[in-house]
C-alpha cells in the first residue's frame, strides 16, 4: 500500500485511502474536495460525501467551508495558506489560470448551502425523494427513528397466529422454556431486515408433540416403579460394584434424592443427570472387572429409554424453535414491510433497503445513472463502518471505471458491528481496488513522535496483530510540532507510553478479576491526582505553556459499571469527573426508578406501587422508614404527606402530562435536592431530566397517556437500542476529568490517558453465534455449531484488538495502559502483543510469567532501538493526594460585577404552600388529611347500618368525596347517576362497595338541602347546564405576598369579636415573601339568581352527630385550618376575573358568598348544620388591590 500523494493523485476511478488514526482524515477529504472544485470543476451539490452521524456531518461541512475560505484566500493573495501541507497542494494543483480558481471558489463558497454532505441514511433519503418515480418511492412518507413498537406488535401477532396454534404439548413446551414473543425474536434483533443475513441451519422438520407424549407416559411408569422398588434398585446398584469414580455413595445418593422429588410431583424438571446415572447404557459403560453381575432391573431399561426420549425431545424443540425463527423472519419482513406501507410510514433502515431495491430493480440501471449525473464524486468517510447493503449501492452508483469514488476509513478502527457495521464489507470492497489506487494516510499529527514510536513498536512487533491478514499494521510518522509536548517536573518524558505491569508478589496464581480492578482504579485515581498537583505538570502547544488541568485527562474503559468504579475513587480524591459512553438512557437505573415512580402516580390508591416507588435511589427512603409506615398499618403522618403527594402528582399528569409529574417531584418533593446532594447526583439528576424528556418526546408524538408511557419505558428498559437520541449526556461541562467507554471515544483526543482495563478479554456478547463464511457473509447459526462459535469468538477477538488499537490511539502525549496476571488477560488482545516480545509461545505461558520476567519480556520490544515504552510495576498503596484546584486570582481578567442583580422572588404561590409552614395552627389540606387515616377497609363500627360518620377519615377519603362531587351532574340528579358517580369515585380510591349507601345518602341530603341564607327554595338540584365549574383552576398576578401583607390586608375588614384571634394567626405563617402569582382550585363555582356563589367541600370529621356541625364548631375549624384566608383569596380571584368577563359588573350585586359544606354534617333536622356561609365586605376587595394585586 502506497502513501498518499495529493499533488498526484487520480480523481477518477475507484479509490481507497487507509487512514490510521490520528493521520488527518478529515483534512484529506476536505483536500479532495478542493481538487475536485478546482480541477474537475464541480459545484458543492455535486460532490457526494458520505459519513456516518449528525455530529460527524456538521463538523465536515464546517471543515470544508473552511478550507474553501482558507484555499480562496491564498489564491486571493489575502493571507498565505494555513499550513505547509495545503500550500505545497496548492502549489500542484492542475489549474493554470489563477482567476478561474478563484472564479470556482467564490461560487463554490456562494453555494455551499446547497453541499450534498449527508449521513447515510439522509443521502438514501435525498435519493428517493428526488427520484420518486425511478424508485417507487410514496409521497408524504412519515419518518420514524423507532420501529420497536411495530416490532413488537407484529412478533405479538406472530405468536398468536403461529405458535399458539400448534399443539398444546409444543406450546406447553415453549412456555415452559421460558419463551415469549421478545425472546423468540431475540437472536434476530438487529438483523431483522437484513436481507444477505444467512440463517442456519435450514429447518429440520421433527415431530415434537408425539416425543412429548412418548416422554409422559414413561414417566408415569418409571416414577412409579421408583417409588415402589426404591430399596431394591439401589440395592443392584450397590452390589454391582461399579466405578467409583462415577458412583460414589454420595453422588448415588443425590440422585436418589432428585428422583424422589420427582417421582413426588410429575411436573417438577426432570432430572436428566440422576436418569442418566441409572440408565442402563451408563451403568454398563462403569462396569468394573470385579463387577459380579449386570443390574437387570426393568428400572434402568426405563431410564434409559427416558434419556432417549429426552435427547429427541430437546432436538426436536431446538428444531421446532429454528423453524420458527425462520418463519418468524419471513413474517417480520413481510409484516412489517406491508404495515409501514399502510401507514405510510418508513424506518431509516427502510431507506437503505428502498434505495438498494431500487437500484437492483429493472429500472435500476436508469436511476444509477440520475445519480452519477447528480453526484459527478464521492467521498465515503468512516468506510470501515460500513456493511454489504450500504456498499452495494455506492457499488451500483460507481459502477462506471471513471466514476471518482473514494473510500476512507480504516479497518483498525472497526469497532460497531453491535450496530450493524461490518468490517468484511470494508474487506471485500478493497479487494476490488487497483493496487495502484490503494493507498493510505503516513503522518501521524495528534501524537507526540516518542507516543507514536511506542505504538508503532508494540503493533509492528506482533504477529497478526488484528487476528487478520487483510488487516496488516502499517507504521506511521509524526507531523507534530517539535514544541508540541508535556512536560512532568519541567522535563520531556521520551518513554510516554507506561504500561503498568500488575504485581503478583511471587503469587503463582493469577488475580480474580475484581480485587484486581479494586486496586487497578485506586492505581489511576492516585496517579490522576499525581500528575494535577500544582507545577506537577504542563502542556506546551503552539508556543505557550499552560498546567495540566483535569479535562485533558481522560479514562477509557469498557463498560460502565467500569466507569462507575473510577469515578467513584476519583471523586474519593476530589477529582470532578464526568461520563461519557456509547450506552443509552434506557440502562441507566434512573430509567427504572422511573418506571416504578410513575406506576405509583399512574395509580396513586395502591399502597404496594408507592412503597415500591418511594424505596428506589432516586426517592431515598431507606427499607426502616418505609417499614415504619407498614408497621403503622399505614397510619403514619409522612406516610399521609406522601399519599397526598403522589395523588397531586396524578392530578398532575391528567392536566400537565409526564413533564408536570417530573417537575413536580424533583421540586415539592424534594428529589433535586436530595440527589443533587449524593455522590454521582448531577448524573442521576442528568438522566432523569432526559428520560423524562424522551417520554415528553412520545406523549407527544403518539399521543400516549401515563399507563402508555410506562408500557413503552418498561419495553425501552427490556430491550435498549443504541439510538442517538437516548445515548447518555455529560451531567456537567464543568473542568472535568472524562471517563469514556472506548467506543464512545473513537474520533477523541486527550493530552493524557489512560486505559486501565486493557487486561480486561471481555467482549459484550449476545449470546448469538454470529459469523463471516469464506464469502465474507453473515451468517446466524441457531443451532450453535461448535466450529460456527469457534469462528464468531474469532471474530471477537479481531474486534477486541481492533478496539484495543483505537484506545492507546486517543493520547496526544502519555498513555497509561494496565497488563498482568489476571483472570482471563491471557486471553486479551494487549497478551498478544506483548507476548511477541518474548519466548512464550501463548497468553498463558506470558501469563505465567513472574514480575521480572514479564518486564524483561516487555522490555525486550525495544531491542531494535528506542520504544517510547516504559515498562514498570503498578503502583499500588501509594498515598494519594487530594485534588485541589488553584484558586483563580488574575485580576486583570476578574469577573465584571452584576449592578442590577436579578429579584429572586417571583414565584407562583398557593394557599397550601402559605399554610404548610404554619406548624399545627394551619393545615395545608382539609383537617382530615393530618389525622391518622383509617384502613379504607375498616371503620372500627359494625358493618351493619353504616353512616356518612363512620366513613373512613384522611386525605384519601376527602379526595374520594371531592372526586365524587366533580362527577355529579347537578342537572341529573336521579339515583342511578348518583349510584354511578359513587360507585367510580369509591372504587377509584380503592374504597369497597359497602360504603356506597351511606355516600349515596350523603349525597341525597347535601344536593336537597338549602345552601344560600334567605333563599329556602335553593338547592343544587335547581343547577342547569351552565350554570356551575367544578375546579376552576385561577392565576391571581400579586405584587407582593407576605405574612405581614395579609396581617394588613385583614385588619379592620374581620369582625372583631368574631375573629378576635385570627389577625394573630395569619402573623403565624412562615412562608417565603414573594411576587408573582397565586395560584388555585376552586371547587365548584356557581350562578343563581343573577349571582355568582364560590362553593368548597370539606370532609373534615368534627364529630358522630349532626350537632356536632353546628356554626360554632365549623367556624373554630374554619379558622383553625385557614378557611377563612382562603375564601378570601378565592372570592379576590373571582372577583376578577368577573370584572373582565361580565358587562356592568359590581361585586355589591354580583357576588353571592362563599359556601363551605362539610359534608358529614349536612341533616334535614337541622337545617343549617354543615353549612358555613360568608360573604367578604366590599371593603376587602379594594384594600386587596391596594396592597396585594399586581
Amino acid at each position: 500500500m502506497k502513501p498518499l500523494n495529493l499533488a498526484s493523485i487520480e480523481l477518477s476511478g475507484l479509490n481507497l485511502i487507509e487512514a490510521s488514526a490520528g493521520t488527518g482524515k478529515t483534512w484529506t477529504i476536505a483536500a479532495l474536495y478542493i481538487l475536485l472544485l478546482l480541477e474537475k470543476e464541480l459545484r458543492p451539490e455535486q460532490i457526494l460525501v458520505v459519513t456516518y452521524t449528525k455530529a460527524a456531518t456538521a463538523e465536515l461541512r464546517e471543515r470544508i467551508r473552511r478550507r474553501i475560505a482558507d484555499t480562496l484566500d491564498f489564491y486571493s493573495g489575502r493571507r498565505p495558506a494555513t499550513d505547509d501541507a495545503l500550500e505545497q497542494l496548492l502549489q500542484n494543483v492542475r489549474v493554470n489560470d489563477t482567476d478561474r480558481a478563484r472564479q470556482l471558489l467564490t461560487r463554490a463558497l456562494y453555494s455551499f448551502d446547497d453541499a450534498a454532505i449527508f449521513t447515510i441514511h439522509g443521502f438514501c433519503q435525498r435519493a428517493l425523494l428526488e427520484n420518486t418515480f425511478e424508485s417507487g418511492s410514496l409521497f408524504g412518507t412519515d419518518m420514524i427513528s423507532d420501529q420497536s413498537t411495530l416490532v413488537k406488535q407484529v412478533c405479538d401477532d406472530f405468536w398468536r397466529s403461529r405458535i399458539l396454534s400448534q399443539p398444546d404439548e409444543i406450546i406447553e413446551s415453549l412456555t415452559a422454556g421460558g419463551y415469549t414473543p421478545e425472546r423468540l425474536v431475540k437472536p434476530l434483533e438487529g438483523h431483522l431486515q437484513n436481507p444477505d443475513l444467512i440463517i442456519i441451519p435450514q429447518p429440520v422438520e421433527t415431530p415434537l408433540a408425539p416425543l412429548i407424549l412418548e416422554q409422559n407416559s414413561l414417566s408415569a411408569t418409571t416414577g412409579s416403579l421408583w417409588t415402589s422398588d426404591r430399596p431394591t434398585i439401589l440395592e443392584q446398584l450397590e452390589q454391582a460394584r461399579l466405578s467409583q469414580q462415577s458412583y460414589k455413595p454420595a453422588q448415588i445418593e443425590a440422585a436418589a434424592n432428585a428422583l424422589d422429588s420427582w417421582a413426588a410431583e410429575r411436573n417438577a424438571t426432570l432430572p436428566v443427570k440422576a436418569l442418566e446415572m441409572f440408565s442402563t447404557q451408563k451403568i454398563i459403560s462403569k462396569m468394573t472387572k470385579s463387577s459380579p453381575f449386570t443390574p437387570d432391573h426393568p428400572f434402568f431399561s426405563l431410564c434409559q429409554q427416558m434419556v432417549e426420549v429426552q435427547n429427541l425431545r430437546e432436538e426436536a424443540f431446538l428444531n421446532t424453535l429454528i423453524a420458527s425463527r425462520h418463519e418468524l423472519k419471513q413474517w417480520l419482513e413481510r409484516e412489517l414491510s406491508k404495515r409501514k406501507t399502510e401507514l405510510n410510514q418508513r424506518s431509516f433502515d427502510d431507506l437503505l433497503l428502498d434505495l438498494h431495491a431500487a437500484l437492483e430493480a429493472n429500472t435500476g440501471a436508469v436511476l444509477a445513472e440520475k445519480l452519477r449525473q447528480r453526484y459527478r464524486a464521492a467521498m465515503i468517510d468512516e468506510f470501515q463502518d460500513t456493511d454489504p447493503l450500504q456498499w452495494n449501492i455506492f457499488q451500483r452508483i460507481g459502477a462506471e471505471r471513471e466514476y471518482p469514488l473514494f473510500l476512507i476509513g480504516d479497518p483498525k478502527q472497526a469497532i460497531y458491528s453491535f450496530r450493524g457495521a461490518d468490517v468484511f464489507a470494508y474487506l471485500n470492497a478493497a479487494r476490488k481496488v487497483p493496487s495502484e489506487q490503494t493507498q493510505t494516510l503516513t503522518t501521524n499529527f495528534r501524537s507526540d513522535k516518542f507516543l507514536i514510536t511506542a505504538v508503532n513498536t508494540l503493533f509492528a512487533a506482533a504477529t497478526d496483530p488484528f487476528m487478520s491478514r487483510e488487516i496488516p499494521f502499517h507504521t506511521v510518522q509524526s507531523g507534530r510540532q517539535e514544541d508540541d509536548l508535556l512536560l512532568l517536573d519541567g522535563i520531556r518524558d521520551e518513554a510516554p507510553f507506561k504500561l503498568w505491569v500488575y504485581p503478583r508478589n511471587g503469587e503463582p496464581k493469577t488475580v480474580s478479576r475484581s480485587a484486581a480492578t479494586r486496586v487497578i482504579v485506586q492505581s489511576v485515581a492516585a496517579e490522576a491526582a499525581r500528575l494535577l498537583e500544582p507545577g506537577r505538570t504542563a502542556v506546551s502547544a503552539s508556543g505557550r505553556t499552560r498546567p495540566l488541568t483535569p479535562n485533558d485527562i481522560a479514562i477509557l474503559v469498557k463498560s460502565h459499571k467500569q466507569a462507575d468504579q473510577v469515578q467513584e475513587e476519583l471523586l474519593a480524591l476530589g477529582i470532578p469527573s464526568v461520563q461519557l459512553g456509547s450506552s443509552t438512557i434506557f440502562e441507566t437505573p434512573e430509567a427504572l426508578d422511573l418506571v416504578r415512580i410513575l406506576r405509583a402516580v399512574a395509580e396513586p390508591h395502591r399502597e404496594a406501587l408507592l412503597r415500591e416507588a418511594l424505596l428506589t435511589e432516586s426517592m431515598g427512603l431507606s427499607a426502616g422508614q418505609v417499614s415504619q409506615y407498614v408497621e403503622c398499618s399505614g397510619e403514619h403522618p409522612e406516610w399521609e404527606s406522601w399519599l397526598i403527594r403522589f395523588r397531586n402528582l396524578h392530578a398532575a399528569a391528567e392536566t400537565g402530562g409526564v413533564v408536570a409529574v417530573v417537575s413536580r417531584l424533583l421540586g415539592s418533593c424534594g428529589v433535586r435536592e436530595r440527589i443533587l446532594s449524593s455522590n454521582g447526583g448531577e448524573r442521576c439528576l442528568t438522566n432523569i431530566l432526559h428520560c423524562c424528556e424522551m417520554l415528553h418526546q412520545v406523549e407527544r408524538e403518539e399521543g400516549k397517556n401515563l399507563s402508555g408511557l410506562i408500557t413503552w419505558l418498561e419495553r425501552k428498559i427490556g430491550s435498549p437500542r443504541k439510538e442517538d437520541v437516548a445515548l447518555l449526556r455529560l451531567e456537567t461541562d464543568e473542568n472535568a476529568v472524562i471517563i469514556s467507554t472506548i467506543h464512545a471515544s473513537k474520533g477523541l483526543q486527550y493530552p493524557v490517558v489512560f486505559v486501565p482495563f486493557a487486561w480486561d478479554a471481555s467482549s459484550a456478547t449476545t449470546g448469538r453465534t454470529l459469523f463471516h463464511n469464506d464469502q465474507g457473509n453473515l451468517v446466524l447459526d441457531l443451532a450453535g455449531e461448535e466450529a460456527n462459535k469457534k469462528s464468531a469468538a474469532a471474530e471477537l477477538r479481531g474486534e477486541a484488538a481492533r478496539l484495543l488499537y483505537v484506545a492507546l490511539t486517543r493520547a496526544e502525549f502519555r498513555c497509561y495502559a494496565v497488563w498482568g496476571a489476571i483472570n482471563g488477560a491471557a486471553d486479551s488482545p494487549l497478551c498478544h502483543l506483548l507476548q511477541s516480545g518474548s519466548s512464550a509461545d501463548d497468553g498463558k505461558q506470558f501469563s505465567a510469567l513472574g514480575d521480572q520476567e514479564a518486564l524483561d519480556a516487555i522490555r525486550t520490544l525495544s531491542r531494535n532501538g528506542h520504544s517510547g515504552i516504559s515498562a514498570e510495576l503498578m503502583p499500588v498503596d501509594t498515598p494519594a493526594t487530594q485534588f485541589h484546584p488553584d484558586v483563580f486570582t488574575n485580576t486583570a481578567c476578574a469577573f465584571r460585577t452584576l449592578s442590577h442583580p436579578p429579584r429572586d422572588d417571583w414565584r407562583i404561590a398557593s394557599f397550601s404552600g402559605m399554610t404548610a409552614g404554619a406548624g399545627h395552627t394551619f393545615e395545608p389540606h382539609d383537617h382530615d388529611s393530618l389525622l391518622l387515616e383509617t384502613p379504607p377497609g375498616s371503620s372500627g363500627q359494625p358493618s351493619d347500618g353504616l353512616t356518612i360518620f363512620d366513613f373512613p377519615r384522611g386525605a384519601k377519603a376527602g379526595t374520594c368525596l371531592h372526586e365524587l362531587f366533580e362527577l355529579l351532574d347537578f342537572s341529573r340528579l336521579d339515583s342511578d347517576s348518583v349510584s354511578s358517580a359513587a360507585q367510580t369515585a369509591l372504587a377509584g380510591n380503592g374504597f369497597p362497595e359497602k360504603w356506597l349507601p351511606a355516600v349515596q345518602s350523603m349525597v341525597t341530603d347535601v344536593t336537597a338541602a338549602g345552601i344560600i341564607p334567605g333563599e329556602p327554595d335553593f338547592n343544587l338540584h335547581q343547577l342547569h347546564k351552565g350554570d356551575w365549574q367544578t375546579e376552576m383552576e385561577f392565576y391571581l398576578p400579586v405584587s407582593q405576598l407576605a405574612p405581614a401583607t395579609l396581617q394588613a390586608l385583614f385588619e379592620g375588614v374581620l369582625d372583631k369579636e368574631m375573629f378576635r384571634d385570627y389577625h394573630e394567626l395569619l402573623g403565624r405563617l412562615s412562608f417565603r415573601q414573594s411576587r408573582g402569582m397565586l395560584q388555585g382550585f376552586i371547587d365548584l363555582v356557581f350562578s343563581y339568581g343573577g349571582r355568582f356563589y364560590i362553593l368548597d367541600w370539606k370532609s373534615n370529621h368534627l364529630g358522630m352527630k349532626p350537632a356536632d356541625y353546628a356554626q360554632e364548631a365549623m367556624h373554630e375549624s374554619m379558622c383553625r385550618s385557614a378557611y377563612i384566608l382562603q375564601y378570601h383569596l378565592y372570592t379576590l380571584a373571582l372577583d376578577r376575573l368577573l370584572k373582565l368577563r361580565l358587562p356592568g359588573y359590581r361585586y355589591e350585586t354580583h357576588f353571592g358568598g362563599a359556601i363551605y359544606v362539610y359534608l358529614r354534617g349536612i341533616s334535614g333536622e337541622a337545617p343549617m348544620n354543615g353549612i358555613y356561609f360568608d360573604r367578604p365586605l366590599p371593603g376587602f376587595i379594594r384594600r386587596a388591590e391596594e396592597l396585594l394585586l399586581d
